[in-house]
C-alpha cells in the first residue's frame, strides 16, 4: 500500500508542479500580451522577456514547493524518496517538453535557472512535510511511552 501511495504522490506532485505551472504561465502570457496569443512562438516571445522570466521563476518555485509538499504528504512514508522521484520525472518532463516543442521554448540559460531553483523548492517542500511527519511520530511515540 505504501508503494501505491508513493506513486500516487509522485503523480499528483507532477500534476501540481508541471501542469498547474503551465496553466498559470499561459494565463500570464495572455495577460501580459493584452490579447489572446495564437501560437507557441507567440507565447515564447512573451514568456521569455526578462521581467516575465522573473515572475515565472517566483511562480514556478512556489508551485514546486507546493508540489513537493503534496507529493510527500500523499506518500506518507519515505517522503523524500518519492519527492526525489517526482523531481527527476519533473526535470525530464520539462526538459523533454521544451526540446520537443510541446511547451513554449525557453532559452537554455533560463531553463537551467528555472529548473535549478524550482527543483530546490520542490525538495524543500518534501523536506518540510518529512520533518512534520517525523515530529508527529516522535510526539506520538512519546505519548505512548507516558501512557505505559
Amino acid at each position: 500500500m505504501t508503494v501505491l501511495r508513493g506513486l500516487i504522490g509522485v503523480l499528483v506532485g507532477l500534476a501540481v508542479s508541471v501542469g498547474f505551472v503551465q496553466i498559470l504561465e499561459l494565463m500570464l502570457a495572455n495577460a501580459v500580451a493584452g490579447r489572446p496569443l495564437q501560437s507557441m512562438d507567440d507565447y515564447a516571445v512573451v514568456l521569455n522577456a526578462l521581467p516575465v522570466l522573473g515572475m515565472r521563476l517566483v511562480v514556478t518555485s512556489f508551485v514546486a514547493l507546493l508540489g513537493g509538499y503534496v507529493c510527500a504528504k500523499l506518500a506518507e512514508a519515505d517522503e523524500m524518496r518519492y519527492t526525489l522521484i517526482a523531481v527527476i520525472f519533473r526535470i525530464l518532463a520539462i526538459g523533454g517538453g521544451n526540446a520537443a516543442g510541446y511547451m513554449p521554448r525557453t532559452p537554455m540559460w533560463a531553463l537551467a535557472v528555472l529548473l535549478t531553483v524550482s527543483t530546490g523548492a520542490m525538495l524543500a517542500g518534501g523536506a518540510v512535510r518529512a520533518a512534520a511527519a517525523a515530529v508527529r511520530n516522535v510526539s506520538t511515540n512519546h505519548r505512548k511511552e507516558n501512557l505505559s
